[in-house]
C-alpha cells in the first residue's frame, strides 16, 4: 500500500496502523490525507490570532478541503481543546492537592491559571486531531469523473 497517496490511504481498512499514521500527521499539523503539506500557515507568517486559529483552505498537494462547512471546527475547540486542557488542569490540581502539602493558592496559580494560554497554543493541534479523526472515520473520498463514451 502506498501511504503517500491520500486516496489509497483513505480507502484502506481502518486499522491501528492507519489510526497511528493519522495521529502522527495530526501532531505534525500535516494534511491527514497525504501528510505532505501543513494544515496551517507557518508560525513565522502569523500576524494575528485569527491567522493562528484559521487553517488553510485545503491541501495544495492532494486537494483535501480542511473546513468542509461553516462551524466545522466547533467540536474541535469545545470538545478536544477545552475538554483536554480543562480536564488536564483540574486533574493535575487535584492530584497535586492530594499528594503534596502545597498551598491551594499556588496549586491554582500553577495548574489552572495557565490553562487559557495552553488552549491558545493547543488549538491548532486540536483542530488537526479533529480533522484526522473525522478523516479516519469518514474519509470523504474524491470521486473520479466518468465520461460518457459515444457509440
Amino acid at each position: 500500500m502506498n501511504w503517500n497517496n491520500g486516496d489509497e490511504t483513505a480507502r484502506a481498512p481502518r486499522t491501528l496502523r492507519k489510526g497511528l499514521l493519522y495521529f502522527y500527521r495530526a501532531m505534525r499539523l500535516r494534511c491527514p490525507t497525504c501528510g505532505a503539506k501543513p494544515i496551517f500557515p507557518p508560525a513565522r507568517s502569523v500576524r494575528s490570532l485569527r491567522d493562528w486559529f484559521t487553517p488553510l483552505d485545503g491541501c495544495p498537494q492532494c486537494g483535501y478541503a480542511y473546513e468542509r462547512e461553516e462551524g466545522y471546527f466547533l467540536m474541535a475547540i469545545w470538545g478536544v481543546n477545552y475538554g483536554l486542557i480543562g480536564l488536564g488542569a483540574m486533574s493535575l490540581y487535584f492530584l497535586l492537592r492530594i499528594n503534596t502539602d502545597w498551598s491551594p493558592f499556588w496549586l491554582f496559580c500553577g495548574t489552572v491559571l495557565p490553562a487559557p494560554f495552553a488552549c491558545i497554543f493547543f488549538a491548532r493541534h486540536a483542530k488537526s486531531l479533529f480533522l484526522a479523526l473525522d478523516h479516519f472515520f469518514d474519509p470523504h473520498l474524491r470521486t473520479q469523473k466518468t465520461e460518457k463514451k459515444s457509440e
